[in-house]
């Protein structure tokens, strides 16, 4: 049970991400203002929150990529 909800949430994560790269190509393409140059000002805005928001989705993905190995 456990697993399959981690298999859908896993899955409609990667279709956010999918969107997102999709909405930023569009933007890119049609001369819009991309997620990319929002993302850039709230850095330069805020950049201790920006730091420890990198931190943090780095230690997610080390935790679910490189976890510890069996076998």
């Amino acid at each position: 049970m456990i697993g399959n909800i981690f298999s859908w949430t896993v899955t409609a994560l990667f279709g956010v991400i999918t969107l997102l790269l999709a909405f930023e190509s569009w933007a890119l393409l049609t001369n819009h203002t991309p997620i990319s140059s929002y993302i850039r000002s709230s850095v330069h805005s805020y950049p201790g929150a920006a730091f420890v928001i990198a931190v943090v989705i780095g230690i997610l993905l080390g935790h679910f990529l490189w976890g510890p190995a069996w076998g």
